[in-house]
């Protein structure tokens, strides 16, 4: 930390959501939006049921970017899927506190693997739109206070507990009642259940619910037995608003590493650090299985198998070596070492993709009530906007991206509702930095800034630090002094969401609607240093609350963007981020995988392919001749 301050890391043990929806007459007779595949990623202007015509007449979601990169690339699949076959995928990470959605520190790495072992409330489609997945139908009343759920029935867990309106309530309450991830779910009241029915009861209107339980960790259900069982559910905690006491005095003996859910494949074994492995069997009871209620053919894969490589190098080494089958990559410059290779394959995507940038600690007054974080001097704009325009963002895109990925100017890619040509973000301008330095210096009455400027351990990582703080010196000299921290990816997320840092690399913001950025930007996100907060900057910002409270409460699509537009010029002029890139990633694997981006959905339309920051479907992947090899 800058000057003298230290911190001690703590493990988390809570998920980091990424870590991001009409009654006239309440009437009993909604229609089943499996049939329809009706869209409920946009609130309509009125109450009643989500059917087609409500959708198309609120169409507010964010228009599906066009190729937002060269470097994007979507191969053909071969037809007919046979089964069989063991795959083996390489991750860049391992989860702390795995695998219970409400503990583990949850990002692209883990979500793969909780895409494996079970599935989401809902899903999206090919146009962005959010859809039922294990939600049969949905309603909401005409304010949005109150949404009601009822589930497919004939679902089972892995254990053969059923999905019924109970257990996703358990599922629910589990994550608005965790240290962590209760902040995103602060609105609700509370949670009641009958057969397949789960009803929602809200403290304030929540226009796009359903994207909570789309994406994040908190969307994918798990048997309420397994997570009963666990020591640390919140259910057990007499403290807590959903203390189960006949839960709580019955043996505490399950294990957090061993999940169970309900989706294609289950868990046989996991061993966690760098090198080791998750690995989950075919599921001959999967809901969408011949054994399911679907009766499709699904999955075809016999078994998968997570292997963590946290070094890209490494990583990008044994799928060259055929050690991998498949890996995940977010970094440019390997994307483009494998788009010329003939013997590899390459899907990637920009699709509601994340942003690559620098986290600023903002931390200030009762947020930071021992003074923590009180000599940052990023707590300063003008410093904020010296840092901002020296740099060179082109550059950064060529040497560390391989020009695949374009310059970022705020967290809202083109495509995305929000986005805006210019943010008042400064753009590269060397003078003009030296001038924003000169009044950083002058208001904090000193020669030079101190801070320091953290990062994973992946070396890639570690060189785009380096090449940045060359650029500040090239712009500043010794005016600027900072010195790159590095941290194991599975500790660093606890880093961040205890405030333990000044600036520290990220990525973030990959939604199709900015209300599931509210958790990481609104002031009621944030907690003290030292506590556990999903607003790892500690943004308090007046401005930017009173507009995510809009997005959250306002059903009409033009209200929506035009505070989606504000939010990104206050972004702009704050410089509360330093922005980078928007991300290319990138799943490279041998030519005989197939179906990395197949995504039909349980009423035959298609489904999104790799978007969302490296996300993808498992369930419908395979391999040639039934042999991954």
């Amino acid at each position: 930390m800058a000057g003298s301050k230290t911190f001690v890391t703590v493990l988390v043990a809570s998920a980091l959501v990424v870590v991001a929806a009409c009654s006239g007459d309440d009437d009993d007779d909604a229609e089943p939006i499996v049939s329809t595949a009706a869209s409920v990623d946009e609130p309509a202007p009125s109450g009643g049921s989500t059917s087609p015509s409500d959708t198309a007449a609120s169409d507010g979601a964010a228009t599906p970017p066009g190729t937002a990169s060269p470097g994007e690339r979507r191969p053909e699949d071969p037809p007919d899927p046979v089964h069989g076959g063991t795959l083996v995928y390489g991750l860049e990470a391992d989860s702390a506190n795995a695998w219970a959605p409400y503990r583990t520190s949850c990002v692209t790495s883990c979500l793969a693997v909780l895409r494996g072992v079970s599935d989401t409330l809902f899903a999206v489609t090919a146009e962005g739109e959010r859809v039922p997945n294990l939600v049969e139908r949905v309603d909401h009343s005409d304010d949005y206070t109150e949404w009601t759920l009822e589930m497919r029935d004939g679902i089972t867990f892995h254990d053969g507990a059923p999905l019924d309106g109970a257990a996703v309530g358990f599922n629910i309450d589990t994550c608005r009642a965790s240290p962590l991830t209760a902040t995103a779910y602060l609105p609700i009241e509370q949670v009641e259940a009958a057969g397949q029915v789960v009803k929602i009861s809200l403290r304030e209107p929540w226009v796009a619910l359903p994207g909570y339980f789309t994406n994040g960790s908190c969307a994918f259900m798990f048997s309420p037995q397994w997570l009963g069982s666990l020591a640390d559910v919140p259910q057990r905690d007499p403290q807590s608003a959903v203390y189960d006491a006949e839960l709580a005095a019955t043996p505490a003996d399950g294990d957090a590493a061993a999940p169970v859910g309900l989706g294609p494949f289950v868990f046989e074994s996991y061993t966690p650090g760098n090198g080791n492995s998750f690995r989950a069997v075919r599921n001959p009871d999967y809901w969408r299985g011949p054994n399911g209620i679907t009766g499709e053919d699904l999955p075809y894969l016999d078994a998968i198998e997570y292997v963590v490589a946290v070094d890209e190098q490494s990583r990008s080494n044994s799928v060259r070596s055929g050690g991998f089958d498949m890996m995940m990559t977010s970094m440019g410059d390997t994307i483009d070492q494998f788009l010329d290779d003939g013997e590899l394959e390459v899907n990637s995507s920009t699709r509601f993709g994340d942003t690559g940038y620098f986290l600023l600690n903002l931390a200030a007054g009762a947020l930071d009530p021992e003074g923590m974080n009180a000599d940052n001097p990023l707590l300063d704009v003008n410093c904020r906007r010296a840092l901002a325009g020296a740099i060179d963002q082109e550059r950064v895109s060529q040497e560390r991206g391989a020009g695949l990925s374009q310059p970022a100017n705020g967290p809202f890619p083109p495509g995305a509702v929000g986005y805006l040509e210019d943010t008042g973000y400064p753009k590269y301008d060397v003078a003009a930095a030296q001038a924003d330095m000169e009044t950083c210096l002058a208001t904090l009455g000193t020669d030079s800034i101190e801070f320091e400027f953290s990062t994973t351990n992946d070396p890639f990582n570690i060189e785009t630090n380096e090449l940045v703080i060359s650029m500040w010196q090239e712009a500043f000299g010794d005016q600027v002094r900072a010195s790159i921290t590095t941290v194991e990816q599975g500790q660093y997320i606890g880093l961040l969401l205890t405030g333990a840092y000044d600036a520290a690399g990220a990525r973030g913001f990959g939604v199709s609607d900015p209300d599931q950025d509210r958790i990481g930007w609104h002031s009621t996100s944030a907690t003290p240093v030292g506590q556990l907060a999903l607003n790892v900057s500690r943004l308090n910002d007046p401005t930017i609350d009173t507009a995510l409270d809009v997005i959250r409460s306002n059903p009409d699509p033009a209200a929506r963007k035009e505070a989606a537009e504000t939010i990104n010029r206050q972004f702009g002029s704050q410089a509360y981020s330093l922005w980078l890139t928007w991300v290319l990633w990138g799943i490279i694997s041998q030519p005989y995988v197939n179906g990395v981006q197949a995504n039909v959905l349980p009423d035959g339309s298609e489904g999104i392919g790799l978007a969302f920051a490296g996300l993808h479907n498992i369930n419908q992947m395979w391999c040639d001749d039934g042999a991954c090899e």
